[in-house]
């Protein structure tokens, strides 16, 4: 086995791939797991960047609370193997606070985007009930007088990106499975009580969130609490045959519009208590086709690390094209990367300062008193922490050899060579 109990943690066992395989040919079909070992996800799906979906990963966490079992024949023909439930609004008030959430009007866009607005917690649950009882109440009414009145537009409102994990430390509602442990990105910024990418959303039937890639390149896992969800998702490259002239990404997709531009797609239909990974650089748009509740993550690791740094390289070339105009002004660098920071969320100084973090927990794994843990559960074994080193030390000598970073004023190249040498030491 790949994960084992050891002093009440979790050990992450990964181990060398015992045959080298290099064949990247894509599946044809999204694979549906369960009871999947961790050096096998590791090195079959993570390090292939290859989508997977994990059944059976949320049977004990506490938020299974949320939801109460219901009768929904719906929900069966989706998901026959499994009883059908609901929200449970008046649990969730009871232990979440009435605290401001972020909330996107999926019937509102706005800069090809969702319309944002913000609402209290408990004001965002009742008008979700209310919607949920008035269609129940119009659906009877309809079928009562067998009437063909188009019922009225409703709120089509999905609470989305929600840092609940952050704003309530003590509230242990999920465990983050094992299979997405290894998280530089959220192991870095919960240690230094930053701004992490842990989100729940919340959101009725026919919710969406519309078409995109995730965050730095990163990738990012979903797992349904309640709820059925449809997936749109797509590899790297075929998003560029969507683009229009100004190399602009539709809002929005559909099978139509896919089949047209011959892009190759999957469709998925997660089912309540399933995981979805999305490997980086994968487009998709998803629908919830009932109620739903999800934990989400977004994450990066010695797998991916060269895809962000990549992507955080093109961001840069972006900002600074589009400010070339202003290259005789004092600074410019420094304000393309103050720039850099405010459009893609981090800039070239904060990916050393991950690096730093990382290399400085794996080099110090070697002592008991220096031990960490992930996620307050995980620990990895010797393997897996080499391995993290070796991946940092490569893309360290990558950054040593990036213009930008050698002419930096920062001294950004002196910080990545003071990396290095320890990394190689």
């Amino acid at each position: 086995m790949a994960s084992e109990e050891r002093d009440g943690d979790v050990l992450l066992q990964l181990h060398p791939e015992e045959v080298v395989d290099t064949d990247t040919q894509l599946p044809e079909e999204i694979e549906r797991c369960s009871g999947l070992d961790y050096n096998d996800f590791f090195w079959r799906y993570m390090h292939k960047n290859i989508p997977v979906i994990i059944a059976n990963v949320s049977n004990d966490w506490e938020c299974q609370n949320w939801t109460v079992v219901k009768s929904s024949p719906e929900s069966r023909d989706l998901n026959s193997n499994q009883s059908a439930s609901s929200i449970n609004f008046d649990y969730l008030k009871t232990k979440i606070s009435n605290g401001p959430v972020p909330v996107a009007d999926c019937n509102s866009s706005y800069f090809n985007s969702h319309t944002k607005l913000e609402l209290n917690f408990h004001d965002y649950l009742e008008k979700w009930r209310s919607s949920i009882e008035s269609q129940s109440s119009a659906a009877w009414t309809s079928a009562e007088v067998n009437s063909n009145v188009v019922p009225t537009s409703r709120d089509n409102l999905y609470l989305k990106d929600w840092h609940l994990a952050a704003q309530m430390p003590g509230y242990n509602f999920y465990k983050v499975p094992k299979y997405f442990a290894s998280d530089w990105l959220n192991e870095q910024l919960i240690q230094q009580g930053k701004d992490d990418y842990r989100f729940v959303y919340m959101g009725p039937k026919n919710s969406w969130t519309s078409y995109h890639a995730d965050v730095f390149g990163s990738f990012s896992w979903s797992t349904n609490i309640v709820g059925l969800k449809k997936w749109l998702i797509m590899p790297p490259g075929e998003e560029l045959k969507l683009n229009d002239r100004l190399g602009n990404l539709p809002f929005s997709i559909d099978e139509k519009m896919l089949d047209e531009h011959n892009v190759r797609y999957y469709t998925i239909n997660q089912r309540a208590n399933e995981a979805v990974f999305v490997p980086s650089g994968w487009f998709h748009q998803v629908w919830n086709l009932t109620d739903t509740i999800s934990v989400n993550h977004n994450w990066f690791n010695g797998c991916n690390i060269s895809m962000v740094w990549q992507n955080l390289k093109n961001n840069l070339k972006a900002v600074c094209n589009e400010i070339s105009d202003c290259q005789q002004m004092d600074n410019f660098e420094a304000h393309c990367q103050t720039m850099l920071r405010a459009s893609f969320g981090i800039n070239y100084l904060d990916f050393i300062e991950l690096l730093e973090f990382i290399a400085a927990r794996r080099l110090a794994e070697g002592t008991v008193a220096t031990k960490f843990l992930l996620f307050d559960s995980y620990t990895m074994n010797d393997y897996h922490v080499q391995y993290d080193l070796e991946c940092l030390s490569k893309i360290t000598r990558t950054l040593t050899e990036d213009p930008t970073i050698q002419c930096s004023p920062l001294l950004l190249e002196n910080r990545c060579q003071r990396l290095l040498a320890r990394l190689e030491f």
